[in-house]
């Protein structure tokens, strides 16, 4: 994930308040790593670094996002 979708992701981070910003955050992180992906199947070693930390990063937006919908 690059960091200016990051950083825009992290400034909304305050404002999910529905259903649908969560996974929009979710929707965006996934597409921004498909750039990394392609790199890194073509033996990329830094665009891996990225995939592994956006997904990192997804893991516990969903969590997040879990327990959101669990709260409602």
């Amino acid at each position: 994930m690059n960091e200016v979708v990051q950083n825009e992701i992290e400034s909304n981070e305050t404002v999910l308040e529905t259903i649908e910003d969560y996974y929009s955050v979710l929707r965006t992180t996934v597409e921004s790593m498909e750039s990394d992906i392609a790199k890194a199947s073509k033996g990329n070693k830094t665009a891996g670094v990225r995939i592994r930390k956006s997904l990192r990063f997804l893991k516990k937006h969903s969590g997040d996002f879990v327990k959101f919908t669990l709260a409602k």
